[in-house]
C-alpha cells in the first residue's frame, strides 16, 4: 500500500511556502485508509538519493534554477496514523550550487546567494501532517532562514517505498514535492530589480530507516 507525507524542505527544506499550498479540500476519510503499510520508525535522508531545487523568475522572463549540495532530514513514521508523524530538516544556505562561474573558474555568485540567504542552515521542523488524498499529503511547519522563522507549506506525494539489498536491506522510502514562498518573507531582498520575490521549491527524496 502506497502512502504519502514528506520531510526537503528538507527544507527544504528548506524554503517551503505558505502560498504554494493546494486549494484542493482535504476529501472524505473514507476515500483512504487511515493506516499505512510500512514500518513504523525512523528515516533518515540518504543524501545521495535526493534533490532540492529551487527556482526563481529572472527580469520576468525565463526561470532559473538552482540547487542546495548539502541537505538533510529525519522523519519519525507513526504508520498508524501518518499525520502524528514528525519531520525535520536543513539544508545549508552556503552549498547553493546554480553552475555559473565567474572568469577565473570561480563560484562568487553561489557565495553572493549563500549570504543572502543568511549563510547558515536553512531549516524546516512539521507542526502538522494533513492527509489530503491516498498517496499525498499537506505538510505545515517552521521555516527558519535568513534568521526569521515563519510559517511554510509543502504539498507532498509518496512515490512508493521498498526494502534496498544495496542500503542494508533496509526498508526506503520515496517523496516528491513542491512549494512556493515569497522570499521577501524572511528578508531575502537583493537582485529585487532583476528577480521575482516567488521561489518555486521542487523537492525529490528518499529516506532510508535506520
Amino acid at each position: 500500500m502506497r502512502w504519502s507525507a514528506l520531510f526537503v524542505a528538507l527544507a527544504a527544506t528548506v524554503l517551503i511556502g505558505t502560498t504554494g499550498a493546494s486549494a484542493q479540500s482535504t476529501p472524505p476519510a473514507a476515500n483512504f485508509p487511515i493506516a499505512v503499510d510500512v514500518p513504523a520508525g525512523t528515516y533518515q535522508l540518504d543524501p545521495r538519493h535526493a534533490s532540492v531545487l529551487f527556482r526563481i523568475q529572472h527580469g520576468g522572463l525565463a526561470w532559473f534554477t538552482a540547487r542546495f549540495d548539502t541537505k538533510s532530514a529525519t522523519l519519525t513514521l507513526d504508520p498508524a496514523d501518518p499525520s502524528h508523524s514528525q519531520l525535520t530538516a536543513s539544508v545549508d544556505a552556503t552549498s547553493v550550487n546554480t553552475g555559473v562561474l565567474n572568469a577565473q573558474g570561480e563560484r562568487t555568485f553561489d557565495q553572493s546567494i549563500g549570504r543572502a540567504l543568511g549563510g547558515g542552515p536553512i531549516t524546516f521542523t512539521s507542526t502538522a501532517i494533513e492527509r489530503t488524498g491516498e498517496h499525498t499529503a499537506r505538510i505545515t511547519g517552521d521555516l527558519t532562514l535568513n534568521g526569521q522563522t515563519h510559517p511554510a507549506t509543502l504539498d507532498a506525494t509518496f512515490e512508493g517505498s521498498g526494502r534496498d539489498i544495496l542500503r542494508g536491506g533496509n526498508m526506503v522510502l520515496g517523496f516528491s514535492a513542491q512549494g512556493t514562498i515569497d522570499r521577501t518573507q524572511w528578508g531575502v531582498n537583493d537582485w529585487r530589480a532583476f528577480t521575482g520575490s516567488e521561489v518555486q521549491i521542487v523537492i525529490e527524496a528518499e529516506l532510508v530507516r535506520g
